[in-house]
């Protein structure tokens, strides 16, 4: 499938087509197979240096973004942000302009505030890929949730997927919205009134409800997406406490038959098991949630690969 790709950098997922997507689940789908059958990966970005900076803490998504650049032969540069000039006084375009320098091929990067990756793209000629920027956006996972979904479903078209928790503040309930819109499906949006969009979504995503009553969300749910609540990014305590929203949006096994016999159980992690999710229900036969982490790694694999070929061809 030979698909023209544009695209300097990975900002959010509004930007690709669904053939793109599709190319990129295609691309996962043999890193994948090559990684099982400990096949030789061509090391497609052999000689590249990928910087990996990081303002925000991050297990999976930083370590599956080196191991998938190391998998294809990259230089891999981790830089913290809490240990750099930026404790020095230095800014984002800055440290941008100062990685780039450095013969930076690809800088992927997680931060704070939203609008940051965007903001880096315009201050280098170098690749930008989205690790998490505030409120905003998290390509990656959404992409590694649409495959993970994929590989169960041949196709999303009309399948209810319920997304459960703090929609407001997440960033990978926005790029999974605008994702598995795209790829058909219905989405349901649930949780405190005061942790769902303030506007109507409906004008953008026809397919996307919004509902604070988890019983009625539940109902005939194909897929329940549990997503953590975003205290980092809440200007004040819109939970009145853990316990309360536990006794009232935990997906529990009780909660679990509301939906479909085969439901399937989704979080982008880190897992906050009592809270979001019951420890039974984390651990069931139902969850994906260690799948989602496995099938991070080769659709990053993926991204890099489609990125770094495209934009060398450039040059």
């Amino acid at each position: 499938m030979k698909i023209k790709w544009d695209h300097k950098d990975l900002i959010d997922v509004d930007i690709l087509t669904t053939r793109e997507c599709d190319l990129i689940f295609k691309l996962a789908k043999q890193m994948e197979i090559k990684l099982k059958n400990k096949t030789t990966i061509k090391e497609t970005l052999k000689k590249s240096n990928v910087f990996n900076l990081f303002y925000e803490p991050s297990t999976r998504t930083r370590a599956s973004f080196e191991l998938a650049a190391k998998q294809l032969g990259a230089n891999v540069i981790n830089i913290n942000a809490n240990f750099s000039s930026v404790k020095k006084g230095e800014t984002l375009s800055d440290t941008i302009k100062t990685i780039s320098a450095m013969h930076a091929d690809i800088i992927i990067l997680r931060h704070m505030d939203s609008g940051a990756a965007n903001h880096a793209s315009e201050n280098t000629d170098k690749i930008i890929i989205n690790a998490g920027d505030g409120s905003h956006a998290h390509p990656t996972q959404a992409l590694t949730d649409g495959y993970t979904l994929l590989k169960k479903f041949r196709s999303l078209k009309n399948k209810k997927i319920v997304m459960v928790g703090d929609i407001k503040h997440s960033r990978v309930a926005r790029s999974n919205i605008w994702l598995l819109s795209k790829l058909g499906a219905i989405i349901t949006l649930c949780g405190p009134s005061n942790l769902l969009p303030k506007n109507s979504t409906s004008s953008k995503f026809p397919k996307c409800f919004v509902e604070t009553n988890i019983n009625v969300a539940l109902k005939n749910a194909d897929v329940i997406m549990a997503l953590r609540l975003q205290t980092e990014r809440q200007s004040q305590n819109l939970v009145s406490s853990l316990k309360n929203y536990a006794n009232k949006y935990q997906i529990t096994s009780k909660r679990l038959l509301l939906a479909k016999k085969n439901c399937l159980l989704m979080h982008p992690g880190p897992i906050n098991e009592g809270i979001e999710v019951s420890r039974e229900v984390a651990n069931s036969e139902f969850s994906k949630i260690e799948e989602q982490v496995s099938n991070g790694v080769v659709i990053r694999m993926a991204i890099l690969q489609l990125m770094f070929n495209s934009n060398f061809k450039k040059q």
